[in-house]
């Protein structure tokens, strides 16, 4: 069936009013490939909560810096404190997140001739960020897994997870079986699919009403406590229990 437009757009809407300042630890970040018709691409950039499975945010554009800081931005606008990031080896992320919490650092000039030495972006003293590589062949398979600790240093990084309890290792886990979900739950996102979008603005709407389902609508098994369903929402803290679809209908968006 078809949905209007109108409805669509009340998703992104929806989350803009009800997630702020949320309590989030740590944060993975990533970017999935989608195509529309006629021979269009169309990139979908996601920042998600590890431990809760929350979706922090949903961006779209092409995979440039511009567009990674966008989503970082919106990352730091609805969490409480600066989370602990990790994503895949992109570069441009480096880069895009010292665009947005990069501290200016200007350098003192030694002596009184020459010019003097320009200002610069520094990652500040609490940022921890690290990236997991991975080298593909010719075919495209995984051939090797690396990490590196971009900022925060290898100890530290190593300290600040388990203080967190996010875990022992760097993983970007969490993103890859999102993107699978996604990728089921929203037909032209599948691999090899006929079911392409036509419109860029439907494409982008049917993404944001699978994201806030997701959030609120879908209990996901590894949140189950005992016999009690549990939501994202619920792990994050924004409800206290499992909304249903008529629920989520109803609610009232201004």
């Amino acid at each position: 069936s078809d949905v209007c437009s109108s409805d669509l757009h009340r998703a992104e809407v929806h989350h803009r009013q009800s997630v702020q300042a949320l309590d989030v630890q740590g944060v993975q970040w990533d970017e999935a490939h989608s195509q529309l018709r006629p021979k269009q691409v169309e990139w979908v950039h996601t920042a998600l909560a590890m431990g809760s499975w929350f979706l922090l945010w949903v961006d779209f554009g092409p995979r440039t810096q511009d567009t990674a800081a966008a989503l970082i931005a919106q990352v730091i606008a609805r969490t409480q404190a600066l989370p602990l990031f990790l994503t895949d080896g992109w570069k441009a992320y480096t880069a895009a997140l010292l665009q947005v919490v990069g501290v200016v650092y200007r350098r003192r000039r030694r002596g009184k001739v020459g010019r003097k030495p320009k200002p610069r972006l520094v990652a500040p003293k609490h940022l921890f960020y690290a990236q997991v590589v991975k080298v593909r062949d010719q075919a495209g398979h995984v051939v090797e897994v690396s990490r590196r600790v971009v900022f925060g240093g290898p100890r530290r990084f190593g300290k600040q997870l388990r203080f967190r309890q996010l875990g022992e290792t760097i993983q970007t886990a969490f993103m890859e079986r999102w993107y699978g979900t996604l990728r089921g739950l929203v037909a032209p996102l599948r691999r090899r699919t006929r079911c392409l979008s036509w419109s860029r603005t439907r494409h982008r709407g049917k993404v944001w009403l699978m994201v806030s389902l997701y959030n609120f609508v879908m209990p996901h098994k590894s949140l189950r406590q005992g016999r009690t369903p549990c939501t994202p929402a619920m792990a994050i803290g924004l409800t206290d229990h499992v909304w249903s679809y008529g629920e989520y209908v109803w609610l009232a968006v201004h």
